[in-house]
């Protein structure tokens, strides 16, 4: 989806919930149209903070709270400290290290077509959306972990 198509996905979702589109909103909105990272709450801020000084985490926190209720965006929680927003509405793989916290999208052959159709078919349940996440080991957090074993082999010798 066109960066331009989720800006206004965006801001459509938030004059459906009744909400003024002020500055800040479209600057958050902006952002999140633009990256093709899966940010935190405070990176938006954090990102945002210097060009925009009028902008409150509170408005930040608030705005991704009603785009994620929405449906517009989607909460990858990891823990308490490490909510990330997903906001490609595309069906996609989201393979999460459980070390870094490093989100990577796979855009691979995906089969989530054939899933939908054979839960509709046993269940009748018809999928509207689908949302896949792979929790592992990013092939970085890997090596380090590597490494790290073979070090304490070495100091245990």
């Amino acid at each position: 989806m066109h960066t331009q198509n989720k800006y206004e996905r965006f801001l459509q979702a938030l004059r459906q919930a009744g909400l003024r589109v002020t500055p800040q909103r479209k600057a958050i909105c902006r952002y999140l149209a633009e990256t093709d990272q899966h940010p935190s709450a405070y990176q938006v801020y954090a990102r945002l903070e210097s060009s925009h000084p009028e902008i409150s985490r509170a408005t930040v926190y608030n705005t991704l709270n009603t785009l994620q209720q929405l449906g517009a965006i989607v909460e990858l929680s990891l823990g308490s400290d490490h909510t990330h927003y997903d906001t490609n509405p595309e069906p996609h793989v989201n393979l999460i290290c459980l070390r870094c916290h490093k989100i990577i999208d796979y855009h691979g052959q995906l089969g989530i077509e054939l899933l939908s159709a054979q839960v509709l078919a046993e269940t009748g349940f018809q999928t509207a959306a689908a949302k896949i996440d792979l929790l592992g080991f990013c092939a970085e957090c890997r090596e380090q972990r590597r490494a790290e074993i073979q070090m304490q082999a070495q100091q245990q010798k």
